[in-house]
């Protein structure tokens, strides 16, 4: 009887420790999100934070990743590049094992040096101008190669050969025209003009004087911010529809169309087109998605999640070493990261605005489209070269005349 009572004891013992045990609240798995809250880029930066807080949520409703909940350490970069770098020290001092986030190529390159010096991980989640390849960084959106490519062979089938750039004057366009200027002294593809505008800019008379002297098959447009109100409504002012000569944008997604449409007609767009990685019309499944950007988001939280359960702990460097070659499944769609530029392959589209304001896809790849940052058609120190010098051109600055992209 004592010897029952006593094993009865010790095994009672046992599963008090084990209940004990298992009510520990494992630690959390802490990831940065790092975006502007406020000034300018708060408008597009914001709605890249709701995504990335409700993927975490739905993660964590399901049991979180190893057991463990995800929890987000925000810091507001106030639309300042210098401030982006701050908090990148700062989220990394308290312990994110990765941060999401960034929109400007000066924030980037700004978060960039201080991911690689802690060997930490950075998801980007917009398309950008290439010529860049970190090992701390996952870069989410598309390459100047993925998006530009698919532009040019759809102007030259369905258009012709002659294209007018015009771009904000900030590196993302400067750098994604260098990259079609390059492009064109391959093929039978020519650029008739190339003009540039300060953000914010309305003073487009002489552009459209230029553009219809020079009589462009296309515009390629990669203007940014406020600056496409005034053009699309001088656009129509100069009577140049659609039908006429055709613009396909790099920056204006749903989110921005909608912004110009409160200013001006319908007719003014009807007909333009843009390119991009995701659109509000494909069938994702998620119905949660508004534009490419928090598509991105979504797709980067994914990842980092496939990431972790391929881990054995939850560090950067871990992280780091299995993301690559990582993929997912998102409605039928493969995306997964290169292994050796962490660049997504993914899927592009474009789209052509109806009536409604909206995009509806006129064309898709076939396959998925392999992201090149540096070109091989050129050596790397080449482009490096080439976009260091229009980093000079800004002062060497990053930031240019108003980086919003």
């Amino acid at each position: 009887m004592r010897t029952f009572i006593a094993i009865f004891s010790i095994a009672t013992f046992i599963a008090a420790l084990l209940v004990a045990f298992v009510g520990i609240k494992k630690e959390s798995i802490k990831i940065g999100l790092l975006y502007s809250a406020t000034g300018t880029m708060s408008t597009n930066e914001k709605p890249l934070g709701d995504i990335l807080r409700a993927a975490a949520r739905e993660i964590n409703r399901s049991g979180g990743l190893l057991n463990r909940e995800l929890e987000i350490i925000e810091f507001d970069g106030k639309s300042d590049s210098k401030e982006f770098k701050k908090g990148a020290k700062e989220l990394i001092d308290k312990g994110v094992v990765a941060i999401f986030g960034c929109w400007t190529s000066a924030s980037r390159k700004e978060v960039k040096e201080i991911v690689e010096s802690a060997n930490s991980i950075l998801f980007y989640p917009v398309q950008y101008e290439g010529f860049e390849s970190s090992p701390n960084i996952v870069y989410l959106g598309l390459s100047a190669n993925q998006q530009v490519n698919p532009t040019i062979d759809f102007i030259k089938s369905n258009f012709g050969n002659n294209i007018y750039l015009v771009g904000s004057d900030y590196i993302y366009p400067k750098a994604t025209n260098f990259y079609i200027n390059e492009l064109s002294k391959l093929t039978d593809l020519h650029v008739v003009g190339e003009k540039y505008f300060t953000l914010g800019s309305s003073d487009f008379k002489d552009l459209f004087e230029d553009i219809k002297s020079k009589k462009p098959d296309a515009i390629i447009n990669t203007l940014n911010g406020d600056s496409n109100i005034e053009f699309f409504k001088k656009l129509q002012e100069f009577n140049i529809t659609s039908d006429i000569v055709p613009v396909i944008s790099l920056s204006v997604d749903e989110a921005s169309l909608l912004e110009i449409s409160k200013h001006v007609q319908n007719s003014a767009t009807l007909g333009h087109y843009a390119t991009w990685g995701y659109f509000k019309g494909i069938n994702d499944g998620q119905n949660k998605f508004t534009t490419d950007a928090m598509f991105s988001m979504y797709l980067g939280i994914e990842l980092f999640k496939q990431a972790v359960l391929k881990s054995k702990e939850i560090t950067s460097a871990e992280i780091l070493k299995n993301i690559k070659r990582t993929s997912v499944n998102i409605s039928d769609n493969i995306f997964y990261v290169d292994p050796i530029n962490q660049h997504v392959h993914r899927k592009v589209f474009i789209g052509k605005i109806n009536n409604q304001n909206q995009f509806d896809i006129v064309w898709q790849s076939k396959y998925i489209i392999n992201p090149q940052p540096y070109p091989p058609f050129k050596e790397i120190d080449f482009w490096e070269n080439g976009i260091n010098e229009i980093y000079k051109s800004f002062g060497n600055s990053w930031e240019g005349k108003g980086d919003t992209k």
